[in-house]
């Protein structure tokens, strides 16, 4: 069992992986993946139309076809699924355990879909917030993070949708849609307030908090940013293409009091390459997610092919 490890800075908290194994279903192309309650994984497989559920080792569990090409998905803390369907502009929602779609909305307007998805960690019921997870909505060319509210019985109106996004914002309510660049490939809630997201072509990351950009920060070593996750201790895990080196992102303890930020506060996320590489089984990322508490750590290799996992070990 190999071993990779990132030192700390005085008064942080060490993180390593141990790698462990790989393994495939003869996967088509798979593009999300997200950890169900139970520590189970569910995968989108793109090319072949199907949502799989594997156990925390890769044991096949169940899967489930569907009628277009899943491309994004992720669990809330109250363990509720959404997939998206850009091709058909369609959106599920799944009990992810048991595999049951709960229901489907499609959206009627040609220049509209949900692209890509992103739960907001640790939502309970115990946890006074507004909504458990932003939709990334595709509109006319442009990308906007929209808040879906945790009240999620009913099926999504996606003709309200839209007018919200047109709007700027409901009447009477502070939350309002994020305006993302286009191009935006995933993008990951860290809270409420922090979006990061990813454009195909750029070799960085785009950082928003409280609705403002803050700027981009730059990954030399990646071609095109992949995927986004994050740790129990909010730090940022970054896969990319052109880069078998999984990147994080550690918040420097500065406190920006400006109302409007600039471009320079966006390098006060510090990158630390974490030195795992093609001999621990990284090759070609395309996405990543930790399971529900944090002790597993899963990517998505080889261009979407095979999934591997590690250990994840915390020493104080």
């Amino acid at each position: 069992m190999e071993m990779a490890q990132v030192l700390a800075e005085p008064g942080d908290v060490r993180h390593g992986f141990s790698y462990y194994t790989s393994f495939n279903h003869d996967f088509g192309h798979i593009t999300g993946i997200a950890a169900t309650r139970n520590g189970n994984i569910m995968l989108c497989d793109y090319d072949n139309k199907n949502l799989i559920l594997v156990d925390p080792s890769g044991i096949m569990l169940k899967h489930l076809c569907v009628d277009s090409e899943p491309y994004d998905l992720t669990i809330t803390s109250q363990n509720i699924g959404f997939i998206t369907l850009p091709n058909t502009r369609s959106l599920l929602q799944i009990h992810p355990d048991r595999m049951v779609i709960l229901f489907k909305a499609k959206c009627d307007d040609l220049n509209t879909s949900v692209l890509c998805v992103s739960a907001i960690p640790n939502t309970g019921e115990d946890v006074i917030s507004n909504f458990a997870c932003f939709l990334g909505i595709k509109r006319h060319g442009s990308f906007y993070a929209m808040p879906f509210f945790k009240r999620c019985d009913e099926e999504i109106n996606f003709r309200k949708l839209t007018d919200v996004v047109d709007q700027g914002g409901q009447p009477g309510q502070y939350i309002y849609p994020f305006p993302v660049h286009s191009r935006v490939l995933k993008f990951h809630a860290l809270d409420e307030k922090s979006v990061f997201t990813c454009k195909g072509g750029q070799n960085y990351i785009t950082y928003s908090q409280q609705y403002e950009f803050h700027g981009n920060i730059t990954i030399a070593t990646i071609d095109t940013p992949s995927d986004i996750c994050n740790d129990d201790y909010k730090h940022i895990y970054i896969s990319g293409q052109g880069s078998n080196i999984l990147h994080r992102l550690k918040w420097d303890g500065k406190v920006v009091l400006d109302l409007r930020v600039h471009d320079k506060n966006a390098h006060d996320w510090k990158v630390i390459d974490i030195p795992l590489d093609s001999k621990h089984g990284i090759n070609k990322p395309v996405a990543m997610c930790f399971n529900q508490n944090y002790t597993k750590f899963y990517v998505v290799n080889e261009w979407g092919k095979s999934v591997l996992w590690s250990l994840m070990f915390i020493d104080d």
